[in-house]
């Protein structure tokens, strides 16, 4: 057993609109390992939710086909609420996203550009 991650494929799963889209992640045998949606806000804003994530590796998956999704939507800016991932996932978007922290009433947020950053 290696310590990588077995090979993903993530693709788009239901028909999508300007408003709403939705990703899998596949295992190497076809099986669904994780499903995320995207909703648009208001705004350039959209908000991603996973469905199914349940390791890091998969979810940082998911939130790169998203952000793909958000930018053909012409979205700017994502927001995921920080109680519905787990700290490894939230502690990984910390470190390669530029991200910031948001309250809404008693939410938390981790809100962040849809652009990809550009390494220097």
């Amino acid at each position: 057993m290696s310590c990588a991650p077995e090979p993903l494929t993530v693709r788009p799963s239901a028909p999508d609109s300007v408003d709403r889209a939705e990703v899998v992640a596949l295992d190497r045998s076809g099986a669904v390992v994780g499903r995320a949606t995207l909703s648009r806000l208001y705004g350039s804003r959209g908000e991603l939710a996973f469905d199914l994530a349940p390791t890091t590796s998969v979810a940082l998956a998911l939130v790169d086909a998203i952000e793909r999704e958000a930018r053909t939507r012409g979205l700017a800016r994502l927001e995921l609420e920080a109680t519905a991932a787990s700290e490894r996932v939230l502690a990984a978007l910390r470190r390669w996203r530029s991200v910031s922290d948001e309250r809404r009433g008693p939410r938390p947020y981790l809100t962040w550009p849809t652009t990809p950053l550009v390494n220097s």
